[in-house]
């Protein structure tokens, strides 16, 4: 089916036990944040630009027999999502990459990616010709890494950039990378989707999860 728009997206820190991670070391880095949810949107990050996913499928290839094309052997995708937002605030993306602090107001750039930093990733998008109908993209964690960033000088023109995220995504045991939700199918529950997405003890709402203000932290 075809979508429509982008509306928001949710991101989460991810726990060795599978679990959202709340309190500072969770993605608000807020001791009072018992969500461990932050929401991308309008408000919070001046809306996002896009979500391409690829990679959700890996390569066909062919398996002849008897001189005939007989079967399809289907390799599994190494799925990613290249998430580009206007303005995410710029401690929660840090944290989102897992870079290190120096309290002082620096985050260390090293090179390399923390592979031990997990966030998952739920987008929200619309039907394409029902935009009051939702479509979800659920991927329940992945590795987050920025390569570059440029910035330029103004002229007669802003010289404005985004934040241009890849999400490396991570199988989880047998559920895969994540899953596909419509809304309008009969068995369709938004709070199952996202505890699904964001296994935590709060189960806050997908529709208003808490997003405390950004704070400064060690984390």
């Amino acid at each position: 089916m075809a979508t429509l728009g982008i509306g928001r997206a949710w991101v989460a820190r991810i726990g060795e036990d599978g679990k959202v991670i709340t309190g500072v070391n969770g993605i608000n880095g807020d001791a009072s944040d018992t969500s461990g949810v932050f929401m991308i949107d309008q408000s919070s990050s001046m809306g996002i630009a896009s979500a391409n996913m690829t990679n959700l499928q890996g390569a066909l290839s062919d398996i002849y027999g008897s001189n005939k094309l007989v079967y399809k052997s289907a390799a599994k995708g190494n799925a990613q999502t290249v998430l580009t937002v206007n303005h995410v605030p710029a401690e929660v993306k840090q944290r989102m990459l897992g870079a290190t602090p120096d309290s002082r107001g620096g985050f260390t750039i090293n090179g390399k990616a923390n592979s031990n930093n997990r966030i998952a990733l739920l987008v929200e998008s619309a039907d394409a010709f029902d935009d009051q109908e939702a479509v979800y993209f659920g991927f329940f964690q992945g590795i987050v890494t920025e390569a570059s960033e440029n910035v330029a000088t103004n002229d007669t023109a802003e010289k404005r950039t985004q934040d241009v995220l890849t999400f490396g995504h991570l199988e989880r045991g047998d559920d895969g990378f994540g899953k596909r939700y419509f809304s309008w199918l009969p068995n369709f529950d938004k709070q199952k989707m996202f505890n699904d997405i964001f296994p935590s003890a709060t189960g806050t709402a997908v529709s208003a999860p808490s997003t405390p203000a950004p704070t400064s932290s060690s984390n």
